[in-house]
């Protein structure tokens, strides 16, 4: 009972771990030992990060699967994958010479582009259950996506500057569009 949910969530769980370590070698190779430092002390004590700090935690304590499903990885995901790797590190970074980091991110964007089909694909699946299915999942993703978008905005602003807002709107604009399209207007 619960495989058919639970097991893609689990692999999905080691795929968050391995681009976790995966970003941690990254860092080690851009910097050393004492970058990861200064970002665990930016993690825990710069204010743009505190938003989605307070985000992160606040779904440790999510009951229902499908609410943290919708919080984890539609909405952060959805958000914080088409910001930071499609938009910051493709469009922006690579256009600015780094296109080495871009390259050593390129798995992130490739795993994202994926992952979002099973990601779709199982909201549609929940919202098409009933019309009360349907209601339920338009209130968690509206409220996570919001949650989200507001978590993110400093940390684009750390590498977008005043453009952050208007690429926020854009990657909200097409994550609506993608719910829009598994069934569930936002």
């Amino acid at each position: 009972y619960g495989t058919g949910f639970s097991q893609p969530h689990i692999y999905h769980a080691m795929d968050q771990l391995g681009i976790a370590q995966y970003i941690t070698r990254v860092g080690l190779l851009l910097g050393d030992v004492e970058s990861l430092e200064e970002a665990k002390r930016a993690w825990v004590e710069d204010d743009a990060w505190q938003g989605l700090r307070r985000y992160v935690e606040d779904t440790f304590v999510i009951k229902d699967p499908v609410e943290l499903f919708v919080a984890q990885n539609a909405a952060l995901d959805g958000l914080l994958y088409a910001l930071v790797y499609e938009t910051i590190i493709d469009d922006v970074l690579s256009s600015q010479g780094g296109t080495p980091v871009a390259m050593l991110t390129q798995f992130m964007t490739d795993w994202f582009a994926e992952t979002r089909k099973w990601v779709d694909a199982t909201v549609k699946i929940a919202a098409s259950e009933s019309a009360e299915n349907k209601a339920v999942m338009a209130g968690w993703l509206t409220h996570w996506r919001d949650r989200a978008a507001a978590a993110l905005l400093p940390v684009g602003r750390i590498a977008l500057g005043d453009r952050a807002d208007e690429a926020l709107a854009e990657v909200v604009q097409q994550f609506n569009a993608r719910m829009a399209k598994a069934g569930v207007t936002l």
